[in-house]
């Protein structure tokens, strides 16, 4: 498998959001997010079919590179397989119909055509292996998990990253929003007004808080990071107080 470097990465998204801009839908137009169905149809020619892919919620999305059955939940009874034809993505549908999931279904669909714009790059170096996973899935809560153990998952969360949220786009929506230079303190408790402008700024570009201030991070626009546990802060402060 070929291992790419963030920077690689990130000029990859790159050449892919210039040719979005390009796009009969899109050009000419205001742009204040990336629209990933426009994206994964209009600019890749894929398709994007919703369907429950797990029991439990842990698989978020799906696809391949050749046709292949996926068995899934609720046909194991008739036996029923999903025949994908190695141009679909599949997303669970509990992301598509609630409201709240908006974010995570956007960077599951990103996530799941960078594995695709990945092979179409690198035909040669993808799922050409025998020994290699035919179906690329996309599981809950994968993307802060280290140490990195599989490489292409995190190929495509920061190509998936790159896409969504690429640079002057999270940086117009600052501007917007009124966020200056930086977010020193992401916090909801200790810092509401910062915290307000960061939700609103996700609100805008369709994406999660979690995805968001990964990206912010990235480019250091982000101070302190405490969307995780706004108490934790106490906890900081505590023991820089017992250090003295």
């Amino acid at each position: 498998m070929k291992r790419l470097s963030r920077n690689d990465l990130e000029a990859i998204g790159e050449r892919v959001i210039r040719a979005y801009m390009k796009l009969p839908e899109v050009k000419g137009q205001p742009v204040y997010r990336i629209y990933p169905e426009i994206l994964v149809k209009s600019l890749l020619g894929l398709q994007i079919d919703y369907q429950h892919l797990s029991i439990d919620g842990t698989i978020l999305g799906l696809t391949s590179f050749e046709s292949i059955g996926v068995e899934l939940p609720g046909n194991e009874e008739t036996g029923e397989v999903y025949f994908l034809d190695g141009k679909t993505i599949l997303i669970e549908s509990d992301l598509r119909d609630d409201v709240e999931q908006t974010g995570r279904r956007n960077f599951t669909i990103t996530h799941e055509a960078s594995h695709q714009v990945l092979k179409m790059l690198f035909p040669s170096d993808y799922g050409v292996k025998p020994h290699e996973e035919p179906i690329h899935f996309c599981k809950a809560n994968t993307m802060r998990k280290k140490p990195i153990s599989d490489w292409e998952e995190w190929q495509s969360n920061a190509l998936s990253s790159a896409m969504l949220l690429p640079r002057h786009l999270v940086e117009q929506a600052m501007g917007l929003f009124g966020v200056q230079g930086k977010i020193r303190i992401l916090n909801k408790i200790f810092a509401r007004e910062e915290y307000d402008r960061f939700v609103g700024m996700t609100e805008l570009l369709g994406c999660s808080k979690t995805a968001l201030a990964i990206r912010m991070k990235q480019f250091g626009f982000i101070g302190e990071d405490y969307l995780d546990n706004p108490y934790r802060m106490l906890d900081v402060e505590v023991d820089k107080e017992w250090r003295r």
